[in-house]
């Protein structure tokens, strides 16, 4: 019942994790030209290292296709396009989606319900609907065709026509925009921003079959520098399908990004498949006395070796499928749960791809718990069982113990990995950003016509509960808009210095509780504050002034006077330094609304901020709070923290089942040696020690071994976050602590049964 708890338990967890990693392998790569299909990224080369973007100027597109023999299709998408209103004229709805190129449609393998793929946006003011964007619209894919849409986003605004209706995006797709929208009609908005030193979209090409990636990369490395005097920018092309996996770079080049967690939940799936294999081969040598006989009266009527190992291996090929079978009716079971924990939609499909994986599984476990077990059993001689003289050898003995510390020392890994992970996310969860999150709500702007924000910002303002509403044109949760327009007296001419712009409203600065660290911050009694500039430290330090109140800097040609200094606030993931930034009084460009609250009655004062909404604007609005959208930048790091407790906890457990089995099995087979010592005198405490300490010495032989790992490995994960925790000694001394109470505890409950057993029963004869 062990061995097979223990298989079923593990081949469990290995069916959900291997779910898991094949769909995050699968992310973008079901398209019909996956392998040819490349986004092109840039390394913009500042004074402060290489930046990789994916973004591009957007001329790029049409300039490689024009230019590059290469190159089959390339399209333009634009990055950013949230909170676009789509009013059909009885229904006004907040829609996100992208302007693309028609090669966008050409080049990948999404499916349209209704309409001509090939010829969806040909039109400047065409617009192609989701499935469900269709239905809530228009009632159904066929009453949306050659309908009018009135559609706006800050001050743009147009009326174009459904061309087409396509499936909505699924599981497999990082994008899933509600629209699609011609890309020519996003370069006609920018106006002269559609210039090669702009980077505002981002760009996808499919290359011609037998492409060289590398020689073509080299081909590209001075396309924008060709076009922009002066630029730092070198593109290069990367997989489409690759960019969700290895989405984090290097000094310009791929140095990993997701794929590290599909590595390492891999890794931790092999090794609990491995810690129950250990324990089938641990329990059934242990058990080789009791089926010595067995084995030496088939072999004295003539079995041969080969027989006998056939034996065993069928016995473990047999309990492994029944230990599979089980498995897979707990992950059916399971797998609801494990898909609000991963937020991903997995099922398990028993197609022939799934089924020869299944048989893999099978087959390789029942290899590795039961190769070592038959091969060891089958070489008993039937002399020396008949003789009674079999004793286990010192090889086996040392084998058995050194599968117990390996699998020890894998518990204690993931025990120390499960608090260094809690312990790092519930330090970038609380650490102060340098503006406060308490009560603050985050309202999307972009809808909002700059004509109309201040009335907007004025009513919100009178709701009861509101103590602060200002706008700004930045996200505050990654890089939004950079340049490398702001120059300075004394600026080296060939250096190149990418500050993040932050365009605010008034009374942006004391919404959001941003620390002034001197000077001031943008008031209406100062009169015309479009020439005024506020600082972070970063930019300050990076700019070298000592004095930065009353400097002039330069931003776009136009002279800009420093009125204040911010102390550094993060708006972007801690794994990143604060970047030098700089905020501009420029309220006719928004993308949120920030408001602060009061705690007396928050959902009286979040129902008349949307009342607000409502009334001027006749729509509704989200609005979330500014600390859960920040969560958002750690999701990854919060499923991998729940994910690791629940697969360290089943380590441990299964190691603990394990040593549960060894311990019942050695008490049962020093039975009558205790009953001796029970009648000579030996104590409690005595017998007690006489099964634990072998048991307790091998723990502790795991837990040095483990220490050292864990410290390297936790340290190389926290190097990956520019503001992280400190490994305190505690968090090793508790692990190793916490595993030494558990397998005590484990081993304990059979040694007490053991000690306390009545001798007169264990010296009786068979």
């Amino acid at each position: 019942m062990i061995n097979l708890l223990g298989l079923s338990l593990g081949l469990t967890t290995v069916i959900l994790i291997a779910m898991w990693v094949k769909d995050e392998l699968s992310i973008n790569r079901y398209h019909a030209n996956s392998d040819r299909i490349y986004a092109v990224m840039t390394n913009h080369d500042n004074a402060g290292g290489i930046v990789t973007w994916g973004v591009t100027p957007a001329e790029m597109a049409e300039a490689m296709k024009a230019e590059l023999p290469q190159v089959e299709l390339a399209a333009g998408v634009s990055p950013f396009i949230k909170g676009m209103i789509l009013d059909s004229g009885t229904d006004k709805l907040d829609a996100e989606g992208l302007f693309v190129d028609q090669d966008y449609l050409d080049m990948f393998s999404h499916e349209f319900i209704i309409g001509n793929r090939s010829k969806a946006l040909l039109g400047i003011n065409a617009i192609s609907l989701s499935e469900s964007m269709a239905k809530n619209l228009f009632g159904s894919p066929e009453n949306a065709m050659g309908k009018s849409l009135k559609w706006q986003v800050f001050d743009f605004s147009n009326e174009v026509e459904v061309t087409g209706v396509y499936r909505d995006f699924g599981s497999l797709d990082v994008e899933k925009p509600e629209f699609l929208m011609a890309f020519p009609f996003f370069k006609a908005m920018l106006g002269d921003g559609a210039h090669w030193d702009n980077f505002n979209s981002s760009t996808v090409v499919l290359l011609r079959e037998g492409t060289d990636e590398t020689a073509f990369n080299t081909q590209i490395a001075s396309f924008i520098k060709d076009r922009a005097k002066g630029s730092n920018v070198t593109p290069f092309v990367q997989l489409y399908a690759d960019t969700y996996l290895y989405g984090t770079y290097e000094g310009g080049k791929v140095a990993g990004g997701r794929i590290n967690y599909v590595w390492i939940f891999s890794g931790i799936a092999l090794f609990i498949l491995l810690i129950a294999c250990i324990n089938f081969m641990n329990l059934t040598t242990a058990r080789s006395m009791a089926r010595a006989k067995e084995i030496g009266v088939k072999k004295s009527m003539g079995a041969s070796r080969m027989g006998i190992f056939g034996q065993f291996m069928v016995e473990s090929l047999l309990l492994t499928l029944f230990a599979l079978v089980i498995a897979m009716i707990a992950v059916s079971v399971l797998q609801p749960v494990f898909n609000k924990v991963t937020l991903k939609e997995l099922s398990l499909s028993l197609g022939m791809e799934e089924i020869l994986i299944l048989a893999g599984f099978w087959a390789i476990t029942s290899l590795v718990a039961g190769i070592y077990p038959s091969l060891y059993l089958s070489k008993f001689k039937p002399v020396q069982i008949m003789k009674n003289n079999l004793k286990g050898s010192v090889g086996e003995l040392l084998a058995r113990k050194g599968l117990v510390v390996f699998q020890f020392m894998i518990s204690m890994l993931l025990i120390i990995g499960v608090v260094v992970i809690g312990k790092q996310v519930n330090y970038i969860q609380n650490q102060n950003l340098g503006y406060n999150q308490s009560h603050l709500l985050k309202i999307p702007a972009e809808s909002i016509p700059a004509a109309q924000m201040n009335t907007v910002l004025d009513q919100v303002k009178e709701v009861a509960g509101v103590e602060n509403a200002s706008s700004l044109a930045h996200p505050l949760v990654g890089l939004s808009s950079s340049t490398i327009g702001l120059t300075w007296e004394g600026k080296n001419p060939d250096e190149q210095v990418k500050f993040e712009n932050i365009s605010v409203n008034m009374g942006l600065i004391e919404t959001m509780d941003f620390e002034l660290v001197e000077g001031r911050s943008f008031s209406p009694e100062f009169g015309e504050e479009n020439t005024k500039i506020i600082l972070n430290e970063a930019a300050v330090r990076t700019i070298g002034f000592e004095n930065p109140i009353g400097q002039i800097v330069n931003l776009w040609g136009n002279d800009m006077e420093v009125i204040g200094v911010v102390k550094n606030f993060h708006f972007e993931s801690l794994k990143e330094t604060v970047k030098p930034a700089f905020i501009k009084y420029d309220p006719g460009f928004a993308q949120n609304i920030m408001v602060r609250i009061n705690t007396a009655d928050q959902q009286r004062t979040i129902a008349g901020i949307t009342q607000v909404f409502q009334t001027v604007l006749g729509q509704k609005t989200e609005i979330a709070f500014m600390d859960e959208s920040y969560q958002t930048l750690y999701i990854q790091e919060q499923r991998v923290s729940v994910l690791s407790e629940y697969f360290g906890v089943i380590a441990i457990f299964l190691s603990c089942l394990g040593l549960f089995g060894l311990a019942a099995f050695t008490a049962e087979s020093r039975k009558k040696e205790i009953g001796v010592r029970k009648v000579l005198g030996a104590s409690m405490t005595g017998i007690l020690n006489l099964i634990t300490l072998d048991f307790i010495k091998l723990v502790l032989i795991s837990v040095v071994i483990a220490l050292p790992l864990g410290w390297y490995f936790a340290n190389s994960w926290l190097e990956t976050y520019a503001f992280q925790t400190k490994l305190s000694w505690w968090i090793f001394a508790g692990s190793g602590l916490v595993l030494l109470v558990i397998a005590i505890m484990t081993v304990g409950y059979q040694a007490y049964k053991a000690a306390s057993s009545n001798p007169v029963n264990s010296l009786r004869s068979e």
